[in-house]
């Protein structure tokens, strides 16, 4: 059995890996982290931009909630792109044989992310220079917008989990019908994406709460009323989010769930600590829902909600090892570290983050719109 999976996995490229497997292993954690949070906020919130635009005619706060996500869109869009192509480089190096040869065998479903980013990438713009208007034609504009990003998120969520089983890529490379496939018949392809659906959702609401606890500093009844709405927005998704984790986990391979039941102090760490955080931050924004003075619950729920991010991107990375670890992967050891090259990426990602926390910043200065 274990043969045949090995022979489903392509061979190691012969080049050694550019530094230690454990500081990679970091950095692509870093990245990803670094990526997921602007990813996050570009799928979540240009679904809540487009009910928020649809509601605009008739609700002010809606309309200025419109009004600063599309504002708020094309910068996230650029600065999701730019860390997502640094998480990749680091999985290509140490897992590249896997997600590239799955990407081969989604065909022409991965080769459309590109133009499909770029014509939503394009709407985003459209909907930002239309500012608070909310005519039928940008409400379409914005539901188009969100529907490709939900699609790009669905093509991703094929490939990384195709890529977790060579028996299964290799069988719909041999089978040749066509020049796309999609990981349809994988029982974690649906719970596991809606559960990075919810998840982008709800910390997307977290966002407008943030930002309505920036802008209520200038004007307290829009303020809080977007706390308020952005905690809705949040504990909701949340609490689905609760149960179709169970779900993905049900569907896990029983040698993945033991690593989750013990057998990996990491993966019981992460998981516990991120769901006992995630619940901490619901719990917070509930309160916030319901509090004459919502912005303390707010920065508690920021700050847990960062936490269980950073525990479910350690938890994800164990799903792999797990999953990897029953298909026999081995990954690369011959190490030839380059560490010039590798202090020139730590400058520049501290310049990076730097610059990003500076857009950032800027867009909760003063939210205008909000």
């Amino acid at each position: 059995m274990i043969a045949a999976l090995i022979n489903t996995i392509p061979q190691a490229d012969p080049i050694a890996l550019p530094a230690p497997p454990l500081l990679l292993w970091a950095l692509l954690l870093l990245m990803f982290f670094c990526h997921m949070l602007p990813m996050n906020f570009v799928l979540g919130g240009s679904i809540i931009g487009a009910v928020a635009r649809l509601r605009a005619a008739k609700h002010d706060d809606s309309r200025r909630l419109a009004a600063w996500i599309g504002k708020a869109m094309p910068p996230m869009v650029s600065i999701t792109v730019t860390f997502g192509v640094a998480a990749l480089l680091f999985l290509q190096v140490m897992y590249g044989r896997l997600f590239f040869s799955s990407a081969i065998v989604l065909g022409w479903f991965w080769f459309a992310v590109v133009p499909v980013l770029i014509v939503a990438y394009y709407g985003s713009y459209v909907i930002s220079y239309r500012g608070d208007r909310s005519g039928g034609a940008t409400v379409a504009i914005a539901a188009g917008v969100a529907l490709l990003f939900v699609a790009i998120g669905f093509i991703y969520s094929n490939n990384m989990t195709l890529s977790l089983r060579p028996e299964t890529m290799h069988a719909l490379h041999r089978a040749g019908d066509r020049a796309a496939h999609l990981n349809l018949g994988d029982p974690t392809l649906i719970p596991r994406y809606l559960h990075m659906l919810l998840g982008a959702i709800a910390v997307s609401g977290m966002v407008i709460s943030v930002v309505g606890r920036s802008a209520a500093k200038h004007d307290e009844p829009h303020g809080t009323w977007a706390m308020r709405h952005g905690a809705i927005w949040f504990v909701m998704p949340t609490v689905l989010n609760f149960l179709v984790g169970l779900w993905w986990l049900g569907t896990l391979p029983r040698e993945v769930v033991l690593r989750f039941a013990g057998q990996s102090v990491l993966a019981i760490v992460s998981l516990s600590l991120g769901s006992l955080l995630g619940l901490v931050a619901c719990v917070a924004m509930v309160m916030a829902m319901n509090s004459p003075n919502p912005a303390r619950y707010v920065g508690v729920g920021v700050w847990t909600l960062l936490g269980c991010l950073a525990s479910m991107v350690v938890a994800r990375d164990e799903v792999r090892t797990g999953m990897l670890g029953i298909a026999a992967f081995e990954p690369a050891t011959w190490v030839a570290p380059q560490w010039g090259v590798i202090a020139i990426f730590v400058v520049l990602l501290v310049a990076g983050i730097a610059t990003t926390l500076w857009m950032v910043s800027l867009l909760l200065r003063k939210p205008e719109g909000a």
